[in-house]
Formats: structure tokens, C-alpha cells, sequence
């Protein structure tokens, strides 16, 4: 970013708080990957052009001007609204996930590369699916976070002695998850280990803190890792696999980086899907 008292940036805006009585702090993803806050004066006015612009899901332009505390958005120009994600409730639920953990995981002044082109490409995926679709795209999208971040679980081989995981699909596209996607192979549940990172094999299991977890998610977890999102859309994803491992993303996050997303733990019990 510049190192002049304004800037110009594209954000997309993941929180709004109050802040007096017409301001509110805006917190954004930059488009590098790394995280802004700024205050929008009078933003909570009903004449004020921000609440368009600058809404939650909102993709935008703003002039930014440094402060001492926080800097100063200004002359917002809105680029993608994502209406589709904030006028359906369905897919309000699913997507608000994707904002909260990228609220509390990315970090001022450290950009992530592709981290705000993935988060743009899974809101705009929301648009014209089904609702049973929707819990594919947030599971999807944060199984590939957590390869951006350098914090990826290991899903298809034992941590310690490399040993891959029993009847792991060959192929991790939509053909291969449609052709295991009803099997439960001989090891139907299968030794993970949250505090260890990965995946533990039977014979390895006594060395490691481990919990049993069905081999079928992490399978499903593969292949939203290795997937785009329109093949993920095009697989027809059970609801109950991708709600599997929005569960497991819940744990992984919760335990290894201590975070308990609200707008998750809401996505799961909303009963919605």
C-alpha cells in the first residue's frame, strides 16, 4: 500500500461496528489478503450513500485516509454487491461464515495471496444454486483457507509414518467423489488427531491424542481442497457430507487456532438445510 496519507484499496467488507452515534468501524479484506479497519463517518445517517456501498458483502472501492488510530474510508464505489448473499436467508446463513473467520484470521499489513480472489469467487457461487448446494461452497471454501493460511490439516496420509489413508479416492474431482461417495470402505472411522494435525493410522494411534472421525469426511474434505468451486457446485454434494465437514472446519479452527465462530456455530444449528 502507499506509504502517502491516502490510499486507494479494494475491500470487501466483512464487519460493521457501531461506533458514536452516526459512525461505524468497518472491518475489510484488502485485495493483497491482508486485513483493514477504518471508520465511515456518518455511515449510520440515512442520507449517507455507505450503506449501499459499503454494506457486509459488499465489494468496493475506497479512498482510505490515514489516522492516527484508525484511517478514514471515503468516496466508497461499490464494485459487486454479492445481493444475492444478502437478500436470501438460506444464503445469508451459509455465506456469513466466510466473513466471520476471515474477520478473525487475516491480519494488518500481512498480505495472503489469492486469499481475497477465493473469498470473491465463493460469494459470487451463491448466486443462482440451490439452498442444499449452499453448505458445499462455505465447507469448501474453508478447507482451502486453511491451505492458505499454512495451517492445512493432513487428511490423506498417517503424520507419523506417511501411511495413506485407506480407500482414498484416486481421483479427488467430481467423478471421484460420486463414485465414493456412498462407500464406507473397511475403516469406516478412522484416528485424527486435532492437536497433531492430521490424519493417524491404527497402528501409529498410541502415540497420539486422537478422536475418531468418519474416513468419509476427510475423503470429502480432499476434495474440496483439490475442486474449483463450479466443480464442486456441478458434484451435487450431500447436504449431510458437506455438513460433516463444515463440523470438522468448526473443530479445526476452535482447537488449533482457538477461534469459535458465531456465524458457524449458527450455520449448523439453523436447521435450514
Amino acid at each position: 500500500m502507499s506509504a502517502g496519507r491516502n490510499y486507494h484499496a479494494s475491500v470487501l467488507v466483512l464487519k460493521k461496528t457501531k461506533l458514536g452515534e452516526a459512525d461505524l468501524i468497518l472491518t475489510m479484506l484488502a485485495g493483497d489478503g491482508s486485513l483493514v479497519k477504518a471508520v465511515a463517518k456518518g455511515a449510520r445517517k440515512p442520507t449517507s450513500s455507505f450503506a449501499t456501498r459499503l454494506d457486509l458483502f459488499c465489494e468496493s472501492e475506497v479512498m482510505l485516509v490515514r489516522g492516527s488510530n484508525l484511517d478514514i474510508a471515503r468516496e466508497p464505489r461499490l464494485l459487486e454487491s454479492h445481493d444475492a448473499v444478502r437478500t436470501n436467508v438460506a444464503a445469508s446463513y451459509a455465506a456469513s461464515p466466510i466473513l466471520d473467520c476471515l474477520a478473525q484470521v487475516a491480519l494488518p499489513d500481512l498480505p495472503v495471496e489469492h486469499l481475497s480472489a477465493m473469498s470473491s469467487a465463493a460469494l459470487a457461487h451463491f448466486d443462482g444454486i440451490a439452498e442444499e448446494q449452499m453448505p458445499a461452497i462455505t465447507a469448501a471454501f474453508l478447507i482451502k483457507l486453511f491451505a492458505l493460511l499454512g495451517i492445512r490439516p493432513v487428511l490423506d496420509h498417517c503424520i507419523s509414518c506417511g501411511l495413506e489413508l485407506a480407500h482414498v479416492a484416486k481421483n479427488n474431482g467430481a467423478n471421484g467423489a460420486q463414485q465414493h461417495g456412498n462407500e464406507t470402505g473397511s475403516e469406516q472411522f478412522v484416528g485424527f488427531s486435532f492437536s497433531d494435525g492430521g490424519y493417524v493410522c491404527e497402528a501409529c494411534g498410541n502415540s497420539f491424542d486422537r478422536v475418531q472421525i468418519e474416513a468419509e469426511t476427510l475423503r470429502w474434505a480432499q476434495v474440496f481442497l483439490g475442486a474449483t468451486f463450479d466443480e464442486i457446485v456441478e458434484m451435487q454434494v450431500p447436504v449431510e457430507a458437506s455438513f460433516a465437514v463444515l463440523h470438522f472446519a468448526h473443530r479445526w479452527l476452535r482447537e488449533t487456532q482457538n477461534i469459535n465462530s458465531k456465524a458457524l456455530n449458527q450455520l449448523l444449528t439453523c436447521g435450514l438445510f
